[in-house]
């Protein structure tokens, strides 16, 4: 007799679906617990297999990310968007929002429209229907117990270890984050060929301040608008007009002038400033209005204000106009200080209030500590290697974001593993970016970590 439980009557459950209360939360459940029939099948009749169901995001977008589906035998990986009903899709606007565009599969648990919804681009989104195709009655369906929904997989990967050993999953961590430094530092290595060192660093810290959803433009805005040039215009302003200068430059490029209301009241900017940002770009930016990013290009949808580009660019002017020496020398400077991370936090400060210290401290770990190493390496420069190198040994960890708790909780289950270093937080995302997301759990550290501890167990028994 197989484990598995009947396949219910489909068309007993035909004429009960309708009148089924089901609310999203519990599709979402049945899919992340794969309570379905043995063999699955689209709307269109292809036939479909879930190698892994993606992770559930808690956030702005689909509900599922990073699945790994067999559509009609072939290999599909991408988001998965749930529903009750096909309908929801452009109840709710997805065929019109960016963020759904592409997305793998669309998980219903009843179709009442007939025929598969279509994406931004106009895509047919494959789907299918669970009504018939669960693993029993729903309403005999109890949610396992299992780690919180948005964990990454069914079981977690090493509570034992992280119950008995838990400095050795530490040190398994923060190896994977100087493998994820040694990434960032080629990356570096390899722009530093084509950039010069200053446009090099000016582009990782906007990217920074970019965060996930306007890396794109802001990398678009550092090409449009280079350091050099930056610097040397603001040269020609008194030192009280320098920052006034450089965000007019950088909003004005940014395609944010003149400034509405709204984002005036955003940027916290007092009238008499405001006009003299508006005034020197109306005056003296004639050249650079070839160069005006498009709006459409910023994600501001469902941003924080912290978070929003206008804050993020008047952050950058502050750096440039605050820099005395250069933004490339000043940082310099400040990693070969004898208290570097202090030395870094207190020229970050100089953005204040565009830049808070969760944000500064990642710009160190991501931006500021991978430049100076490639930097040390492309000039020869001992000392500022020695510097960067014990600056990264000594960065303590950040406010850490959702990825690096669910990383964290896959491997620890109930086990509490102090995150204490920038190196463990960044190893934990390197082991999400290249063992859990690829599924290559076989080939991951932790479970090879996990793998020891068992054999280990087993001998002391013996």
């Amino acid at each position: 007799m197989s484990d598995c439980p009947e396949i219910h009557n489909p068309a007993a459950l035909a004429d009960e679906a309708p009148q089924l209360l089901i609310d999203e939360r519990r599709v979402v459940e049945v899919w992340q617990a794969q309570w379905l029939a043995p063999a699955l099948h689209l709307t269109d009749g292809r036939p479909l297999r879930v190698i892994y169901r993606g992770v559930w995001t808690r956030a702005a977008g689909p509900d599922f990310a990073d699945a790994l589906l067999d559509i009609g035998g072939q290999l599909v990986r991408g988001a998965v968007e749930v529903h009750v009903r096909a309908s929801a899709w452009y109840a709710h606007g997805h065929d019109r929002d960016p963020n759904y565009c592409g997305v793998a599969l669309h998980v219903i648990y009843w179709d009442d429209l007939g025929t598969p919804v279509r994406d931004c681009a106009g895509r047919s989104v494959p789907t299918i229907a669970l009504a018939h195709q669960l693993a029993g009655p729903l309403d005999t369906f109890v949610s396992p117990e299992w780690p919180r929904l948005d964990a990454l997989g069914f079981t977690h990967c090493a509570p034992v270890v992280a119950a008995h050993a838990p400095e050795a999953l530490v040190a398994v961590w923060e190896a994977a984050g100087d493998e994820r430094l040694a990434g960032k530092v080629a990356r570096v290595s390899g722009q530093l060929t084509v950039d010069s060192p200053g446009q090099t660093l000016y582009a990782l810290l906007l990217d920074g301040l970019g965060y996930s959803a306007n890396r794109t433009p802001m990398q678009a805005l550092a090409e449009r608008l280079p350091l050099a040039w930056i610097e040397g215009a603001i040269a020609r302003h008194p030192h009280t007009e320098r920052w006034a200068a450089a965000a007019a430059y950088l909003l004005g490029v940014g395609g944010f002038l003149p400034l509405a209301p709204r984002d005036a009241a955003l940027a916290k900017l007092a009238p008499a400033t405001l006009q003299a940002v508006e005034h020197i770009w109306e005056t003296e930016a004639a050249d650079l209005r070839y160069h005006v990013l498009s709006p459409t290009a910023w994600r501001l949808h469902r941003q924080r204000p912290t978070n929003h580009p206008i804050r993020r660019l008047l952050a950058m002017a502050s750096l440039i106009a605050h820099s005395e020496h250069g933004l490339l020398n000043e940082c310099i400077y400040a990693v070969q200080a004898d208290y570097a991370h202090a030395a870094l936090r207190r020229w970050l400060a100089t953005a204040r209030p565009y830049l808070g210290a969760d944000r500064a401290h990642e710009l160190i770990v991501n931006a500021v500590v991978p430049f100076a190493l490639a930097y040390a390496d492309q000039t020869d420069n001992d000392q500022l290697r020695e510097a960067a190198s014990q600056l990264w040994l000594q960065l303590p960890a950040g406010a850490g974001n959702r990825r690096i708790q669910q990383v964290r909780e896959q491997i620890c289950g109930t086990a509490h593993v102090p995150i204490r270093s920038a190196r463990a937080e960044q190893g934990l995302l390197h082991l999400a970016t290249t063992g859990c997301r690829q599924l290559r759990c076989f080939e991951c550290p932790v479970a090879q970590l996990a793998q020891r501890w068992e054999v280990l167990k087993d001998q002391c028994k013996t």
